[in-house]
């Protein structure tokens, strides 16, 4: 198949950090793997990525930022839209997302390829959008890109790997010993002489991660989080927020999570940090079969063509 996918306005692949831009860029690698050609628009004119568009003549038209939500009416080829919003689950912190995007859902009713089944349900109930136009869609990860090692260099440490905002909340657990931060920072109460260890590009990210014992993320907010996937992908635990668990299996002991009337009570989430460290030290091939399901050939055979294909149907019904 020939697609279109509509990112932001920025460098895909990026060229720090950049979660959206990094899973287009992988999705791409991994669609032309599987035969099928890609367009990328990361544009900031909306004429011109209409006309390259049909310029293109793609089956599919994937709108995967939904800052161009605006655009699906005007599409003429089967079309869905992704969010990547982190709060598209508390609509009591969407701001001015709100006005600006999310209502355009409510008028517009596209088609919606969800990242879990909680986003869906979101559009289903607060923007009336039919079963009918919501698909099922996570992210995935290259698994290839990862060193992994079976015994990590630095066991007794966990890391939280994140930009470093009020969103993350790192400086809350800046008090935790073993607890490690890498991420650019734009939230002036963290303190940058605390066991922090600078912005982690790509390439270090690949070839590191897997030195570490497990991986905090705590965050008040995500839609489906790359950062958890690569974890497991180097063989890392997880001690995540409530907010994080989307398409997780919380059965696995390498899960943790910590629930929002816990998150400031910083030696329950100490301990839990130890435990979970400790058992995903020792239990590493677990958890790299786990991570598995995530990768992104499995993901676009699993649910993004099925997902494809279906809207292609229906459109032509």
């Amino acid at each position: 198949m020939k697609i279109s996918i509509i990112g932001p306005a920025l460098p895909i692949p990026p060229k720090g950090w950049g979660a959206v831009e990094s899973l287009i860029w992988d999705m791409k690698l991994s669609l032309n793997k599987l035969g099928h050609e890609v367009q990328i628009l990361n544009i900031n004119d909306p004429h011109q990525i209409i006309n390259m568009i049909n310029e293109f003549r793609p089956d599919f038209v994937h709108i995967n930022y939904d800052d161009w939500v605006g655009l699906y009416p005007y599409i003429q080829y089967p079309c869905a839209v992704t969010t990547h919003f982190a709060y598209i689950e508390r609509p009591e912190l969407m701001g001015d997302y709100r006005p600006r995007v999310f209502d355009q859902f409510t008028k517009i009713k596209p088609n919606v390829f969800g990242l879990s089944d909680g986003i869906n349900s979101v559009y289903k109930n607060q923007c009336l959008i039919s079963n009918e136009k919501l698909f099922l869609n996570p992210n995935g990860v290259m698994l290839d890109n990862f060193k992994v090692t079976n015994t990590p260099k630095l066991s007794d440490r966990s890391i939280f790997l994140a930009k470093v905002d009020y969103r993350k909340r790192q400086c809350l657990f800046q008090s935790i010993d073993s607890l490690w931060y890498a991420g650019n920072i734009v939230d002036h109460r963290f303190d940058p002489s605390i066991n922090y260890l600078g912005e982690w590009y790509k390439d270090y990210l690949y070839e590191n991660l897997t030195d570490y014992g497990n991986l905090v993320l705590l965050s008040d907010g995500e839609a489906h989080s790359l950062v958890i996937m690569e974890a497991f992908v180097a063989g890392l635990g997880v001690v995540i927020s409530e907010w994080a668990t989307a398409n997780l299996d919380l059965s696995k002991n390498f899960i943790t999570v910590i629930p929002e009337d816990k998150i400031n009570d910083i030696e329950y989430v100490e301990k839990c940090i130890i435990e979970n460290r400790n058992y995903s030290v020792n239990n590493r091939k677990e958890i790299l079969e786990y991570s598995k399901q995530f990768d992104w050939v499995n993901v676009i055979k699993n649910y993004y063509i099925p997902n494809i294909q279906k809207v292609i149907k229906k459109q032509k019904n």
